[in-house]
């Protein structure tokens, strides 16, 4: 037994416990996952101070932490600091206050496909039952993904009084480029971390797997909280911005505001539509009668709003589209002055009602949707596309791996489309040889 009981609120982060030998792969794609379904983690790779194993690791977790997972593998047996100190610290902790989440990703099988229930217990060295009323699942990509879900649900359950003292407001950080590290979060209900790139420009094509498979879970557990609003601060990658916006839809939540890195608030709580004094407007438009696709037709809609135009990879979008694409527009700022960020909800409803008007005059066309925007219109944008189909795009100025046109160019990252069923994000159309 230890001698310590682990500290923790409601926004600390969860600890991983595993054996490295052949529990590290698990404990990564968990440790990732539950990133991205915005629960910070403490990991010994990422986390653990230098120093003496042992005594770092119960100081760290004594330092705070809101629950733990023990990650039971063939080989856990052999680690002493596992059945020593981990695993009794975290099941004490879980006994003395139920508001600690306790979770179990279990790789032993007593039968293909079937997970041996006893096997924690027996290789912790723990009594029968001691863990009987932990859950346990399996530790293939869908039972990894339901101890995220669990740990979720109950996280959120315990932030109900933090919201309600809040006005209702559920605090959402995100980023897409940031290391691996417990620190790394900001006392939100959710700290939202897709793993970051190796590319200069694109998002990790394992983050965003990462992020479709845990996405489904954020407008419920939103709701858990009871909020009305909700607020969201940080940065990264338009697409992934976009994508948490139309995860929490104005049909949802009421309203919307995001801090850019200024500490600027740009807020939303209208639907799309067009304004009487227009801040955005249509510089340039095509249509192709003769456009061939097959299925639902497309159409694309680039999205300009920075104080100086930037045109040669829109251009080039174009022309690898020929013929494929039965209409366009290109959306400026009608100052072309950099934005107001106490426009945004106007800006925001504009800009969604063209792209909304775009794919209701072309048979609901599949939107191909390329941003060149602050993030938080990004979001505030994705919010109030109820219904539609978006293909979402980033920028890459990198050199081409072959042939020689070393234009800047909008390469293909999500297939969004706001309440879907099993989450917005349908498809990850990142190739993998482009990351």
């Amino acid at each position: 037994m230890t001698d310590i009981i682990a500290t923790h609120d409601q926004a600390d982060p969860i600890f991983i416990s595993y054996r490295q030998s052949d529990g590290t792969e698990i404990c990564a794609q968990l440790a990732w996952l539950l990133r991205a379904g915005g629960i910070p983690v403490w990991r010994d790779k990422d986390d653990l101070p230098p120093g003496d194993t042992e005594e770092r690791l119960r100081q760290a977790i004594g330092d705070g932490i809101s629950g733990g997972v023990l990650v039971t593998t063939l080989e856990v047996s052999k680690s002493k600091v596992v059945k020593r100190v981990e695993a009794p610290l975290l099941f004490d902790s879980h006994k003395a206050n139920p508001s600690f989440a306790l979770g179990i990703a279990n790789a032993v099988e007593r039968e293909p496909g079937k997970i041996d229930y006893s096997a924690p217990e027996r290789l912790l060295g723990m009594a029968e039952e001691t863990l009987s009323g932990v859950d346990q699942h399996p530790t293939d990509r869908d039972g990894l993904r339901t101890v995220v879900q669990k740990m979720l649900w109950h996280r959120l359950a315990n932030h109900r009084e933090v919201v309600a003292l809040n006005d209702g407001t559920f605090s959402l950080s995100l980023q897409t480029r940031n290391a691996a590290q417990v620190y790394d979060r900001t006392g939100s209900q959710l700290d939202i971390r897709v793993r970051p790139s190796d590319h200069e420009r694109l998002p990790s094509r394992e983050g965003l797997i990462d992020l479709k498979d845990t996405i489904a879970f954020l407008p419920d557990g939103v709701t858990r909280t009871g909020a009305r609003r909700v607020r969201v601060q940080g940065g990264g990658h338009l697409s992934v911005a976009f994508a948490i916006g139309a995860a929490l839809p104005s049909s949802r939540i009421g309203h919307m505001e995001v801090f850019d890195q200024q500490g600027n608030i740009w807020a939303s709580d209208g639907e799309a539509q067009f304004s009487t004094t227009p801040l955005v407007n249509i510089s340039d438009a095509a249509t192709n009668t003769s456009a061939s696709k097959p299925g639902r037709p497309a159409v694309a809609a680039y999205v300009d709003l920075l104080n100086q135009r930037s045109d040669t990879a829109f251009e080039k979008f174009i022309e690898d589209h020929d013929g494929t694409l039965k209409s366009w527009i290109h959306l400026t700022s009608t100052t072309g002055e950099l934005l107001d960020p106490a426009t945004a909800g106007r800006i925001a409803a504009e800009v969604t009602a063209h792209i909304r008007e775009l794919s209701n005059k072309n048979g609901n066309a599949e939107i191909h949707l390329l941003l060149r925007c602050p993030f938080p219109l990004a979001a505030l944008i994705g919010r109030l596309t109820n219904t539609l189909r978006c293909v979402l795009y980033e920028w890459d100025d990198s050199e081409p791996k072959t042939g020689d046109d070393y234009r800047p160019s909008y390469r293909a990252t999500l297939r969004v489309r706001a309440g879907a069923r099993d989450g917005v994000i349908e498809d990850l159309l990142l190739a993998a040889d482009a990351v």
